[in-house]
Formats: structure tokens, sequence, C-alpha cells
């Protein structure tokens, strides 16, 4: 994984979510700021949030295919999902 080329890439959309935002505040009328842009601004970073994660999961996942499918057997990735001993499951 290039770590510095997912950093500007992700600063890129940080930069474009943040203006976004800025966006929603500024049209929200005089005495209504708050109650006009809040949830649009929680969406829109709510969505870079998630955005954010699944392309550092994805650079991970493409970073470690060639590890991943060795012809010698399951690496540690067939542990993923495994609760630890004295952890809640939130899976219900």
């Amino acid at each position: 994984m290039d770590r510095e080329a997912l950093k500007r890439e992700l600063t890129d959309q940080f930069h474009q979510s943040l203006d976004q935002a800025m966006d929603a505040v500024q049209r929200a009328p005089d005495g209504a700021w708050i109650s006009a842009s809040e949830w649009e601004v929680r969406e829109v970073f709510q969505k870079l949030t998630a955005q954010a994660f699944e392309r550092i999961l994805q650079a991970k996942l493409d970073a470690a295919k060639p590890a991943a499918f060795s012809p010698s057997g399951p690496g540690p990735a067939a542990e993923q999902g495994k609760t630890r001993a004295g952890r809640a499951d939130r899976r219900g």
C-alpha cells in the first residue's frame, strides 16, 4: 500500500467534504444556522468516514492479495471474524 498516495487521495476527499460542509452552513438562513445545516454537515462527514475506511481497507486488500491467496494454505486472514474471549459479539 502506498501510504503517501493514499493520504493525498484522502486529503483531497477531506477538502471536498470540508467545502461541502462550509457551503451548507453558509446557505443556512440567519437565525437557523444550526438547525438548517447540522444534519447536512453530519451526513457529509459520515459519508467521508465511510469512503475513507472503505478506501483504506481496499488498499490493504490490494497490497495483500499475493500473500492472501498463497498455495501453501490459509494465512492469518482466516482468523478474521472470530471474537476474542470475554468480548461481546455485536452480531446478533
